[in-house]
């Protein structure tokens, strides 16, 4: 119904800002934590838009751009995933992030998001795998990047960044732009390294 909208920000909290059009009327939307704090209230803002309709409310999310939106589209067709999950889970993770997870089977990193137990992150992961590649221009790279971690050096080295305590996410991030034929103990220090920069 509604595909976005544009106008100045008159409320923010912790939840949800309102947005005044210029027909002078403004609209309260449910967004992701990353989204609020880029907004100010007396500046324009422009907010792509998803409606919720129950039996008794309306309720409105506003998202920085259409990836967001759209992952939070794949996320609510996700069994056991409601909006105030979907909302969750992209003020933990940008689209990016989330995608890197998916391909990397990291649900641990999924779990951070309020509302998230560990299998209701596990049937995210396996629900959204194949999915994203619809929305996530880079998806293709990341899920090679996941998969060229499966040689034995670079599944070693991602099993010990894991070890010291780095999620799988963040382990594949790393490892994504190294040589894999390398050893996994120069993986290991040269992942560290861009982790650590």
């Amino acid at each position: 119904m509604f595909y976005s909208i544009s106008g100045i920000v008159v409320h923010a909290d912790a939840l949800s800002a309102a947005v005044e059009t210029s027909a002078g009327v403004a609209f309260r939307l449910l967004c992701p934590r990353g989204v609020l704090s880029n907004l100010r209230i007396g500046e324009s803002a422009l907010l792509y838009t998803h409606l919720l309709v129950s039996d008794d409310s309306l309720k409105l999310c506003g998202f920085a751009d259409t990836a967001e939106l759209d992952t939070f589209k794949l996320l609510l067709g996700v069994t056991g995933v409601g909006a105030r999950v979907a909302l969750g889970i992209l003020s933990e993770l940008s689209p990016d992030k989330l995608a890197l997870c998916v391909a990397a089977s990291d649900a641990k990193s999924i779990q951070a998001a309020q509302g998230v137990g560990s299998k209701l992150a596990q049937r995210i992961v396996l629900e959204l795998k194949g999915k994203l590649s619809e929305i996530h221009g880079d998806y293709d790279a990341v899920m090679n990047a996941a998969q060229g971690l499966g040689s034995s050096q670079g599944g070693e080295a991602l099993e010990a960044l894991c070890a010291l305590g780095y999620s799988r996410a963040q382990g594949a991030q790393a490892l994504a732009g190294l040589d894999s034929a390398q050893s996994a103990d120069v993986l290991i220090r040269q992942a560290l390294r861009l982790m650590n920069a």
